[in-house]
């Protein structure tokens, strides 16, 4: 809307000098060149206002949650003089958002913005572009320049709240025992201790802080560590991002007090693959080939280990997975439970 106001006042503009032009031609008076040349100086003044080039400098970002940024900026003159732009629009975006910003700045010398905080997708993000459209002196003559916001943002899959996580790992406590406490690794239970905030949910006795009214810790003097491998499938794109964070949250949680393995399934430039750490987190995608996923799953799981597979219900699997006794297999359905409230 705002470009169509500048081209139809161009439009006006140009109609009212061909008037004049046309009345200094047909009456040649002194007021009617005066007239002339007063409009061209006028028109001239708003052309080269309009060939100001803005930058952009102070640019600051601050991330205020997971996946969300604060983006504030300054537009001044390349070398400190007075703006001549009789206003600045600014849109900044990234994906399909758009944020937008109008300011007045004719004679400042810094025009500041800040942005409303602008969500991220799950990935790593260098840039934000931004787009400025102005306008030279009188409305008229548009210049639309494009840059490029500098930032350095990694977002990870959402980490689940707290009483989430606290219920997760409640219901998900005779599962793991076994699996990461292997009766064929010997271990002792050194002391059983008040909960502190340093301890990582998981690490909480739920028995015996439901016997004595207050949460504990069993810490243990192991001989042996137990091997655990912790695996996200991603061969489908069914809730592929909640299985994912429910992934990256056990991930968090675990790693405070046990070694796990990490593997994730899927899509890697392009291509099915697995890795094993947690910057690819950021990149995973749903793998595209099925059958490539299922045969790189299939090798992955090594004998004398115990697994926990995270996974979608409809997800091609190798064959006899589920009847294998060292795999614990947790779909949407058995984590159903996380998404409400």
């Amino acid at each position: 809307m705002g470009l169509t106001r500048s081209v139809l006042r161009i439009i006006w503009y140009v109609f009212l000098y061909a008037l004049v032009i046309w009345y200094t031609l047909t009456f040649s008076t002194t007021v009617a060149w005066f007239l002339f040349y007063s409009f061209t100086l006028l028109l001239l003044i708003a052309y080269l206002s309009s060939r100001h080039t803005p930058v952009i400098s102070s640019i600051d970002w601050d991330k205020i949650n997971n996946n969300e940024i604060v983006v504030s900026l300054t537009v001044q003159s390349k070398r400190g003089f007075p703006l001549l732009l009789s206003s600045v629009d600014l849109r900044l975006y990234k994906d399909n958002q758009q944020h937008r910003l109008h300011r007045s700045s004719f004679l400042a010398r810094k025009v500041k913005a800040t942005f409303e905080p602008i969500e991220l997708s799950r990935g790593y993000h260098d840039h934000l572009t931004l787009t400025l459209d102005s306008s030279g002196l009188f409305g008229i003559f548009p210049r639309r320049l494009n840059y490029n916001i500098p930032i350095a943002v990694s977002i990870y899959p959402a980490v689940i709240q707290k009483s989430k996580r606290s219920e997760l790992m409640r219901k998900l406590t005779q599962t793991l025992t076994p699996v990461l406490y292997s009766p064929l690794h010997e271990f002792y239970v050194k002391e059983i201790r008040s909960y502190q905030d340093r301890d990582a949910i998981s690490s909480i006795d739920w028995k015996s802080s439901l016997r004595r009214g207050q949460w504990l810790v069993k810490d243990y003097d192991t001989l042996e560590e137990s091997p655990f491998d912790l695996f996200f499938y991603g061969a489908v794109p069914t809730e592929f991002e909640f299985l994912l964070s429910v992934t990256y949250t056990l991930y968090k949680e675990l790693t405070q007090n046990f070694k796990v393995n990490l593997h994730l399934i899927g899509d890697f430039d392009h291509h099915a693959d697995i890795k094993y750490t947690q910057k690819h987190f950021l990149t995973i995608q749903p793998a595209s080939n099925k059958e490539e996923a299922s045969h790189i799953l299939r090798r992955s799981l090594t004998v004398g280990r115990n697994h926990l597979i995270i996974m979608a219900s409809d997800a091609t699997t190798p064959s006899n997975l589920t009847e294998d006794p060292s795999v614990t297999i947790l779909d949407e359905h058995a984590l159903h439970f996380l998404k409400g409230g």
